[in-house]
């Protein structure tokens, strides 16, 4: 510990903290004395219903510190803090205060932080008087000046000031090391448990749920539920060290009896091992129950014993220091708001260490393999408030009418108390609150791929806080934990293939519910605490349904239940939300045995019913044969009616005889199963045969798993020979086919998809994982749905984003793409994503072409302008519009799919084709850069394009665009021949073969390799643009070659790929999802950009080859170059621009390469 760390250590763990705080400001991190600061009274309404006073401790540089002594022996919560900081604000925006406890042991360090959107966001540093935990002291540590920072006058500048502050209080900060410290716990736990076992699998898991279970007890243990002791595991370890046990036993003796008896209400006072205080603390511990404290298969399955050495890093001392690990940390049971953010360790830090922690295992802890192949990235909890209110104000409009949405955006994006009180009393005005609680009370939520549970502990929050408003308007009286307990039973689905990822769901979902609750200790004892989530949280494949080796993506099919079946299933309903409540009467297993037998009820009566329909339209068809005229005497007319109800009613049986056998394959393969695995229809039933037929909203963020490392999630390529075998790609091979014929069982119209038929219309193979995620998961929701997806961007502007970008123009409403060019969503994953908002669709008809789509780019951070006056202005837009903030593109879903269908102009340009509906019905989509176009492009490239309609052509219209040479291709076993690797190699855009960069090299002397082109474009682009120019017939690798159909356009075109024109269209057409802020290029994507086959060789060869000969330059400094100006007015003359439009070009171009960079840069 350093110098300044044990000074503060010192000061503040002596107690007494009112006396020491001005000391410690003023003489320990050297900031100013409170000058001119004088007490200000602060009245704290209920339930305190005190004024207290804001004494000044210190200040720097204009920032002041006050002290509240608080009236309690415990730290006020939220509201009482937000309270305080209003008071302050009017005197004080940014300030800094120090709350201290009566008994002087106590205090919290709240920063009152005022950001750029006018919002105040609170952060806290909790700290208690002989707590091991350093978190606070190495954080306040940050906030210390040396005397040079101070500077002469002793006030550094503010800029400074802040920057400490944000430092000292960083989340982000306490969670890296958090994870790198539980990182190395883990993997030694892990490694134990595999040399004693040689299970890596169980190994894995094992460890996994012995840390849950202590984790989850450093969070209740500060509720003083354990024996009235917020530090009970440290007593208990220290218990069992001084008493003189086995060694090694502390786990089997121990701790089991705890985790087994105690906490199930089963601990007798036989156990006289324990010292008498644990015997009474255990005596009286909490009846938790829920799952997480009941003997399961992992703990059953070996007998190891867990020596006392790992438990002592735990507790005692780790990386060479003490404390240990969980001694270490501050714990606190609140999961921080996006205003409201406690700097310890909280259960959504808990979520964000095991998604990192999710491919770690015993033969090593590589950052390359974190992750990967589950494509599992945590979701900052920013991103997920304002998902979970978007589906929310969606769907209840869906409900109440789309004339109260704007209402609606009152009351669910209401933050502070007096946007609540105004939304609380518009929705009284107008009689809606019977309704709007009735409705807040029966959504269901589901997220498809739920990880750690933070989509549904963000839509918990939300829908606890609006149904706490409903119940005051309303006066029902419900206490905290019971509305929780309620929705979390009543409201919230989920699904993952992860089993750990479920438990961890289970672990914060439990969490919620003791954060809230204040019980007498007979109530502890009463019921469990925490309800049974087994048939709300399921583990499985959400994707490939499939028992037997059939698929049971049948939710869709809308089975019709008879009324002597929708008895047994509301029944079934009520016995689950028992068990989730605790009824010790009810069995899982009888549960899930009910489940099976009431869905195999209604496949037989649909069985049946289909059986019957069949025969009715068999004897329809025999009566139509049966009608005729007499011979002669019919018209053209009256032979062809017959014939066409015929055809049709043909078509209709074969449908329900193809539905038919699928009902047989899907009843005889349950007749025979044993081991049944996850089924939508089955784990669900209750939802999906129920009254709704769905679920009002699916939200989440489905994993990042790229194309190539698509496989079956539970299934270990090493038991295949491994990652690069040939059984391990057939094995992939399968199951992507699997995937495709599962979206096509969900969408079979759109997929022309038969069961049994064995050809369809096949999801794009090159499809990421997400795309699957798209479609499976739509098919979740009931018609009045709302569907919300934080995903790469990347199927906005690749080929593998037709099928979804047809898919939702045609059958479903895009309610709203947002993007934000300014910071990213995900630090680990080098992707850009957006979120999309969007209508459950219906493929039995082209419905959504009569919708509009609207595409909003953010240009702050969505945290300073999430509110619902943003979101009622972009659902009022009618048109294509800028504010400061944002900036919004609104289109007819029709016109995007004539875009998409378009056959001569499939380029750029609006082509609003007078196409007919006969033609975008027959014709093939193709993808479209809604990204580019929508999101990135400014209003210039728009005005460019909309005048130079009939001028501009596709690159591809004018050139063969030929693909770059493949790895295979090139090496030392071929000829070689005057070769550039990359466009890293060159400075100049006009090569020859004495170039800097070009080599001889191997390269396959036939195929299209040796394809010699004027023209190389590079794959991707970063700081630099350079298309080469290619005069001496060089052979480029990661080039695409364009070769122009008329010799005449070369150097044209060349030039024109060179101006800033070309670099405006490279920043909207190029694929921005690489994170890191590179731009990427498929040969589809050069074939779109424009050019203008007027430009001669005469106009542009002077200018062009002279900026082709000297170094290409980083964009901010080439555009200022006059020889590209001169370039540029050449190509500027031809499209017609005036001199404020070029500039506007060139401004659009270095914002554009400025906002990609800089949100590479901004996590």
């Amino acid at each position: 510990m350093s110098d300044v760390l044990q000074r503060i250590q010192n000061q503040l763990g002596s107690g007494q903290l009112a006396q020491k705080l001005t000391p410690f400001f003023c003489e320990t991190l050297h900031w100013g004395a409170p000058r001119g600061l004088v007490p200000r009274p602060i009245p704290i309404g209920s339930p305190l219903g005190q004024t207290l006073a804001a004494h000044p401790v210190a200040q720097l540089s204009g920032l002041p510190v006050f002290r509240i002594d608080w009236p309690h022996d415990h730290l006020p919560g939220v509201t009482a803090r937000r309270t305080v900081q209003r008071a302050l604000s009017s005197v004080h925006a940014e300030h800094l205060l120090c709350y201290v406890t009566a008994d002087g042991k106590k205090a919290a360090f709240v920063w009152a932080h005022q950001r750029t959107d006018g919002k105040t966001e609170l952060r806290t540093l909790p700290y208690e008087v002989g707590s091991p935990a350093r978190t606070t002291v190495e954080r306040l540590g940050e906030l210390a000046f040396s005397l040079d920072e101070l500077g002469p006058t002793g006030e550094p500048p503010i800029t400074l000031v802040t920057k400490k502050l944000s430092t000292a209080f960083s989340v982000e900060a306490v969670t890296e090391q958090f994870f790198e410290d539980y990182k190395k716990v883990f993997a030694d736990l892990q490694q134990r448990l595999v040399e004693a076992t040689g299970d890596s699998r169980w190994a894995h898991d094992y460890a996994l749920q012995l840390l849950n279970r202590l984790m989850f007890l450093y969070f209740i243990q500060r509720k003083g539920w354990l024996g009235e002791d917020p530090r009970f595991l440290a007593s208990f370890w220290n218990a069992y060290m001084n008493s003189g046990q086995p060694a090694d036993t502390f786990y089997s003796d121990w701790l089991s009896i705890m985790f087994f008896q105690a906490f199930n209400n089963e601990f007798d006072g036989g156990h006289r091992h324990f010292p008498e205080d644990i015997r009474n603390a255990l005596q009286l511990a909490p009846y938790l129950n829920g799952g997480l404290f009941s003997p399961n298969r992992l703990d059953n399955k070996y007998s190891v014993a867990i020596p006392d050495e790992f438990f002592a890093t735990l507790f005692d001392a780790f990386n060479g220091s003490s404390p240990g690990l969980l001694e270490r940390y501050n714990f606190t049971i609140a999961e921080s708001t996006p205003l409201d953010i406690e700097v310890a360790v909280d259960p959504e830090m808990i979520g964000k260490v095991y998604e990192s922690l999710v491919n770690i295992t015993s033969e090593g802890l590589s950052e390359g393999d974190l992750r990967g192949s589950a494509g599992i990235f945590y979701t900052p909890r920013v991103e997920i408030d304002l998902m979970c209110r978007l589906a929310l104000v969606d769907a209840l409009a869906n409900h109440l009418g789309a004339d109260k949405k704007p209402l609606l955006y009152d009351v669910v994006f209401a933050y502070d108390s007096e946007a609540k009180e105004a939304a609380d009393q518009a929705i009284a005005d107008r009689n809606l609150w019977p309704e709007l609680n009735r409705l807040l009370r029966d959504l269901t939520i589901c997220d498809p791929a739920c990880g750690s549970g933070s989509f549904l502990v963000g839509m918990l929050l939300v829908l606890d806080d609006l149904q706490a408003h409903a119940n005051s308007q309303l006066g029902i009286e419900e206490t905290p934990y019971e509305r929780r307990r309620r929705i979390i039973g009543e409201q919230l689905y989920g699904v993952d293939v992860m089993g750990w990822a479920v438990h961890v769901a289970e672990l914060r979902l439990w969490l919620q519910l003791v954060v809230e609750t204040e019980l007498e200790p007979a109530e502890l004892k009463f019921r469990p605490l925490l309800p049974n989530l087994s048939f709300k949280l399921r583990c499985g494949d959400s994707l490939v349904q499939e028992i037997g080796g059939i698929n049971f993506g049948l939710h869709r099919s809308h089975l019709d239940i008879p009324p002597h079946l929708k008895g047994p299933i509301t029944r079934l309903k009520g016995k689950k939300l028992r068990f989730y409540q605790g009824d010790s009467n009810l069995r899982e297993s009888e549960l899930k045995g009910e489940e099976l037998a009431i869905f195999r009820d209604i496949l037989t009566h649909e069985h049946h019913a289909l059986q019957n329909e069949i025969v009715r339209l068999n004897r329809w068809i025999e009566s139509l044969r049966a009608q005729g005229v007499l011979p002669g005497m019919e018209t053209g007319r009256e032979k062809q009616e017959p014939l066409g109800l015929e055809e049709q009613r043909r078509a209709e049986r074969d449908e329900k005889q193809a539905e038919l056998r699928r009902i047989e394959a899907a009843l005889e393969a349950l007749r025979s199963v044993r081991d049944l695995p996850f089924v939508w229809d089955i784990a669900f039933v209750e939802i999906f045969e129920g009254d709704k037929g769905g679920f009002d909203i699916v939200v989440g963020n489905p994993p990042y798993v790229g194309k190539e490392v698509i496989a079956p999630p539970n299934l270990d390529p090493n038991d295949y020979g491994g990652a690069t075998s040939e059984l391990w790609k057939e094995v992939k091979k399968a199951y992507k086919f699997k995937l495709q014929e599962s979206v096509a069982a969900a969408w079979p119209r759109f997929f022309r998809y038969r069961p049994g038929a064995g050809r369809f219309r096949k999801l794009d193979g090159q499809s990421d994982l997400y795309i699957y995620f798209y479609l499976h998961s739509l098919s979740l929701l009931n018609d009045r749905g709302s569907f919300c997806f934080i995903t790469s961007n990347s199927w906005l502007d690749v080929g593998y984003g037709k099928d979804l970008q047809e898919f939702l123009l045609r059958h479903s409403h895009v309610k709203f793409i947002l993007d934000n060019e300014r910071k990213r969503s995900f630090a680990q994953a080098d992707v850009n994503t957006i979120i999309a908002l969007l209508a459950p669709p219906d493929d039995r008809r082209d419905w959504g072409l009569e919708k509009t789509a609207r595409f909003v780019m953010f240009k702050v951070p969505f945290e300073q302008e999430v509110n619902a006056g943003t979101f009622k202005e972009l659902e009022m837009a009618t048109k294509r519009q800028t504010r400061s903030y944002w900036r919004i593109t609104v289109l007819s879903q029709r016109e995007l799919l004539e875009e998409g269908v378009a056959t001569d102009e499939d380029d750029l340009r609006s082509t609003a084709a007078s196409s007919g509906r006969l033609y975008i019905t027959t014709a093939t989509y193709k993808p479209n850069k809604w990204g580019g176009k929508y999101l990135r492009a400014p209003e210039i490239f728009f005005t460019v394009v909309d005048r130079n309609r009939y001028r501009l052509k596709n690159l591809g219209v004018l050139c063969q665009v030929e693909g770059y040479i493949h790895d295979n291709n090139i090496g030392a076993q071929f000829p070689e021949v005057h070769f550039i690797k990359s466009v890293k190699d060159t400075e100049t855009i006009m090569i020859c073969r004495n170039s800097p960069g070009v080599i001889r090299y191997g390269v396959k002397p036939t195929g299209n390799s040796r394809t010699v082109a004027p023209i190389l474009f590079p794959r991707t682009f970063g700081e630099r643009h350079i298309v080469i120019w290619n005069p001496e017939g060089i052979l480029g690798k990661e080039f695409y070659k364009i070769l122009p159909k008329d010799s005449a356009l070369s150097v044209p075109i060349a030039a024109q790929l060179n101006s800033t024109f070309a670099i405006l269209q490279r920043e909207i057409i190029g694929l921005a999802n690489l994170g890191e802020g590179g731009l990427k290029f498929s040969a589809h994507d050069v074939a779109l950009f424009l050019v203008s086959p007027e430009l001669t060789t005469l106009h542009v060869e002077a200018a062009f080859l002279r900026m082709a000969s000297r170094p290409a330059l980083p964009i901010a400094e080439e555009l200022r170059q006059p020889d590209r100006r001169a370039l540029d007015d050449v190509v500027f003359d031809v499209l017609g621009l005036t001199t404020g439009e070029r500039e506007a070009v060139y401004e659009a171009v270095m914002e554009l390469v400025r906002t990609r960079l800089e949100k590479a840069r901004s996590v």
